[in-house]
């Protein structure tokens, strides 16, 4: 990631660019209110986003894990490759922490100084609800999830997923 330019040091406020816009129309509020969304990603604003790919629209692959970067300036960005890449929910803040089996914290490195982690997570439940509703031609619904800290532990370790390296967190 490049490093984001400076602010502009005669900026307009973004809620006087949204009463301009209400004089526009409410299609040129939603423009400039991604706009600004946009500005604030490279005016240096950092923010937290999780990509929880155990919920997925069509066409998504579910995975038993929830990937969260914390104090990034990519926020938006992380989010829209959630979506587009992954058909995946995408929400600010970090992941959800109710039934965290363990996590993966990334050893990369990023420009922003943000870091990433991988939670791992318990889905038998997702699991039982679900097996009542499929097909079992259907094949598993979270293939190789794990289910206890020493396979997430295993999934850290193993540098085909992390190239960088991870190390194990508990929730």
């Amino acid at each position: 990631m490049m490093s984001p330019p400076a602010p502009p040091k005669n900026r307009a406020h973004p809620l006087l660019c949204c009463a301009l816009a209400l004089t526009l129309g409410s299609a040129a509020c939603d423009t400039i209110g991604s706009v600004a969304l946009e500005a604030g990603d490279f005016a240096g604003a950092k923010a937290d986003a999780h990509c929880d790919r155990r919920f997925v629209s069509d066409g998504g692959k579910p995975a038993a894990f929830c990937q969260e970067i914390v104090a990034t300036v990519a926020a938006s960005e992380f989010a829209d490759d959630c979506r587009a890449k992954h058909q995946a929910t995408a929400a600010p803040g970090p992941c959800p922490r109710a039934r965290i089996i363990a996590g993966c914290m990334l050893q990369e490195k990023h420009d922003d100084d943000s870091v990433v982690r991988d939670w791992y997570y318990d889905v038998s439940d997702i699991v039982a609800d679900a097996g009542s509703r499929r097909d079992a031609s259907d094949g598993p619904i979270f293939d190789g999830r794990p289910l206890a800290v020493t396979d997430v532990a295993k999934t850290c370790a193993d540098r085909s997923r992390y190239e960088s390296g991870a190390e194990l967190v508990l929730p």
